[in-house]
């Protein structure tokens, strides 16, 4: 697989014209998760996704748009539209090396600006495409086959901390983890904090989670990406 372990020469000589970005986010993950949770959930969707479309993988942004964390030490957050703008750079870099397409894997729930950025790079380029891949879309998927028991997974939650157990069991505190499911909607998260309304940094159940859960949940979440990425392209292509 070719991956920011790879050479000039090994890109080169690949003749490869599409590169996978995971974007995630350093931001609190209640006491039981690291704090780098949604980057490194997102590198291994991504390494997985690279390895099968045949893509390059490029290395996991670690730092987006976390303010719904502040409050609390360990978040790092750029705004939005320094964001915006570095997704711009970004594509500009690749489309001079000849790349057509730029798989963003969204490994972080509060990165809204991916969606109009996507949308605006797309209609300025006619010879580069982002698809963007945000994998908490896939969460009814993977609710709709009875992988989940809680309903009202947003963070550090039995979604979270199960693909962590399966993916890095060891940096599981499991003699912390803790449940909280506050009373507030997610759309709420516009006026306040996770901190403000979680007194443990938590929404949702993570007393539910265990490897196994995690394991088809990941697979889920690759098998979809796949799914999704496939079908994108041939709409790119047919229009």
């Amino acid at each position: 697989m070719l991956s920011y372990y790879s050479t000039r020469e090994e890109i080169e000589k690949s003749g490869v014209d599409t590169v996978v970005l995971p974007i995630g986010s350093v931001e609190q993950h209640g006491s039981h998760l690291p704090i780098g949770t949604d980057f490194l959930i997102g590198n291994k969707v991504g390494e997985a996704v690279s390895k099968r479309i045949g893509a390059l993988l490029l290395p996991t942004l670690p730092v987006s748009t976390c303010r719904e964390h502040s409050g609390c030490r360990g978040n790092v957050w750029m705004n939005s539209d320094t964001l915006y703008q570095v997704l711009r750079d970004i594509t500009e870099s690749l489309k001079s090396q000849g790349v057509r397409r730029i798989i963003l894997i969204i490994a972080h729930g509060g990165i809204f600006v991916s969606g109009p950025a996507t949308r605006e790079i797309n209609s300025d380029n006619e010879d580069i495409k982002l698809i963007r891949v945000d994998i908490l879309n896939f969460l009814p998927h993977i609710i709709k086959e009875g992988v989940l028991e809680f309903d009202n997974n947003l963070h550090a939650c039995e979604y979270e901390t199960s693909l962590m157990m399966h993916l890095y069991n060891d940096l599981v505190r499991k003699e912390k983890i803790e449940d909280c499911v506050p009373e507030i909607p997610r759309d709420y998260l516009n006026y306040t904090s996770i901190p403000k309304v979680s007194k443990n940094g938590v929404w949702g159940k993570p007393s539910l989670a265990n490897a196994e859960k995690g394991e088809r949940i990941f697979e889920i979440l690759v098998n979809k990406s796949v799914e999704y990425i496939n079908d994108v392209n041939r709409i790119i292509e047919k229009y």
